[in-house]
């Protein structure tokens, strides 16, 4: 089973530096908790441009991010920014995304492993799978 670790412009550690900073300075450092950043062995993706927004985040399958217990959310945002942020030496260090459940539907050529964030056109995608 992956993990999913979602990361929230509004997460619980910026809740906590709302109450300690001015409300410019908060939501500076609120925007900046997620924005371009994937840990390392993970694929990442965000509902803005240039790494911003909603980031959603795995290191390994998902058949369907709407439904099961792993799930991103917002259910059904469209896809901005993708980082394949995987290892390039593991055989499976691509990326294969789909706009069905259930590895459905090929969007486009697998992603291999970049060293930024990749801007997407406004994409739905459904589940994604790493392969050779």
């Amino acid at each position: 089973m992956s993990k999913l670790r979602i990361g929230l412009l509004a997460g619980a550690v910026a809740a906590g530096a709302v109450t300690a900073m001015a409300p410019s300075a908060a939501l500076a450092a609120t925007a900046s908790a997620t924005a371009g950043t994937c840990p390392k062995g993970d694929v990442c993706v965000w509902s803005g441009k240039n790494a911003t927004g909603t980031r959603c985040n795995w290191t390994g399958d998902d058949p369907d991010w709407q439904g099961g217990a792993i799930q991103c959310r917002p259910h059904r945002f469209k896809v901005n920014s993708i980082w394949n942020n995987g290892y390039t030496s593991n055989p499976y260090n691509k990326v294969r995304f789909f706009a069905s459940a259930n590895y459905q539907n090929e969007l486009y050529d697998p992603v291999s492993v970049t060293s930024k964030p990749i801007n997407a056109a406004n994409v739905s995608i459904r589940s994604h799978q790493w392969s050779r």
